[in-house]
């Protein structure tokens, strides 16, 4: 080997090694500052900290699925047709596990109500809920065009309606999913019906102008194993209600109802989309000499049933509907859904069949919570009376 060759090499040896201490003290110096800074993070680790529209949403959450508060704002509906209601309401607990809660409120149309219910604390290891219940409700311009499919909206009128109810119910939970349950009612009702007197007869139209009061009995079946009433994506529910309401001081308007209503959630892709299918139908039945009053008819028209027509457009003894959406997420707190419903009212329990359906269809945009609708926006074509738009604050079904 040469003298100059071999210098070369030892010039080489001793590069590298003055360079080892170099690079692995700034290697070491790298894993300094990260693990400064991951002490420096963790110093600052705090609970995660919800957006302001996520905060709304647990707020307006919490509100609507009954958690426990003092008093918080009421936005709802008093009556069907009377558009948006505000009012002051409260919440708190009673005992154990009941609640007390209670609210009033005013509407656009200029309703009035107020409701107060009392969930007693429950009994049989939770499967009994035993409730009290008491509302007054004044609804000034109820919307009446008539008895039956063939009503026009030409010959619409309106009617005041106050209706003071005070009762109990109790459910019973079967089975997990399944529950029966009753009740019994005291109800007064009474109407004012100068805009529609003039365009038809006590003997065309039963109870017109009438004050009648009620103890009525319910009795109630169901299955429903829906996430939520207030929003799902899947699940079902199967309900049948019957009430027999004893009309009091030998008023002839003893009657009783039975209503049956089924609902499927079908989720599609991981509930991104939803195939949403509803099916209901109302009976009633009254003895010789006794008859339905007109503002007590199975009616359909508004924003759940029968959408695009205005509330209240059909009344009659019995009625049919059926409703399917096509459902998807279009956000976080957000669904867009296609809908289509077809119904009727009737006079005979034999024209129960779906034929001669008036039809709406439309498109909405749902706002909800995990568990609960808040707004729903819908625009709706109907055959007869055209566009419609709706809003409401609850889920279609």
């Amino acid at each position: 080997m040469s003298r100059t060759r071999g210098l070369r090499i030892l010039g080489v040896l001793v590069a590298l090694v003055l360079g080892m201490p170099s690079h692995a003290s700034a290697q070491q110096t790298r894993d300094e500052e990260r693990a400064a800074a991951q002490a420096a993070k963790a110093g600052n680790l705090h609970p995660y900290q919800p957006t302001g529209p996520e905060r709304w949403v647990e707020r307006a959450s919490q509100v609507l699925l009954g958690a426990p508060t003092t008093f918080y704002p009421y936005v709802g509906s008093v009556y069907p047709g009377g558009w948006m209601a505000i009012g002051p309401a409260y919440r708190a607990r009673y005992g154990d596990s009941g609640v007390f809660a209670a609210h009033a409120a005013w509407s656009l149309r200029n309703y009035l109500g107020a409701e107060a219910v009392l969930t007693l604390p429950t009994l049989g290891a939770g499967r009994v809920k035993p409730s009290l219940n008491a509302n007054w409700m004044r609804a000034p311009t109820v919307a009446f065009y008539g008895i039956g499919m063939d009503s026009v909206s030409e010959n619409k009128g309106s009617f005041l309606y106050r209706d003071t109810t005070a009762g109990a119910s109790v459910r019973y939970e079967l089975a997990r999913h399944v529950a029966i349950g009753g009740g019994l009612d005291y109800i007064d009702a009474e109407t004012e019906a100068a805009t529609i007197a003039t365009a038809f007869t006590p003997d065309e139209v039963a109870g017109l102008g009438s004050e009648v009061s009620y103890v009525r009995s319910r009795a109630f079946t169901e299955v429903d194993w829906r996430e939520s009433p207030g929003y799902s994506t899947s699940g079902g529910l199967y309900r049948v209600d019957w009430s027999g309401s004893a009309a009091q001081r030998g008023a002839p308007y003893s009657f009783t109802r039975l209503d049956a209503e089924a609902t499927q959630l079908i989720p599609v892709l991981r509930a991104n989309w939803v195939i949403a299918l509803r099916a209901l139908t109302s009976v009633t039945a009254s003895r010789d000499g006794e008859s339905v009053p007109y503002f007590l008819l199975p009616a359909l028209g508004g924003s759940r049933n029968l959408r695009g027509y205005s509330s209240w457009r059909f009344r009659d003894q019995h009625r049919i509907l059926v409703s399917g959406e096509y459902r998807w997420t279009a956000g976080q707190f957000v669904d867009m859904a296609l809908f289509f419903d077809a119904g009727k009212v009737v006079a005979l329990r034999r024209d129960l069949d779906l034929t001669d359906l008036n039809t709406s269809y439309g498109i909405g945009v749902r706002f909800h919570a995990p568990a609960a609708t808040f707004l729903r926006i819908e625009l709706a074509r109907t055959r007869d009376d055209g566009m419609g738009l709706i809003f409401s604050f609850g889920p279609s079904f």
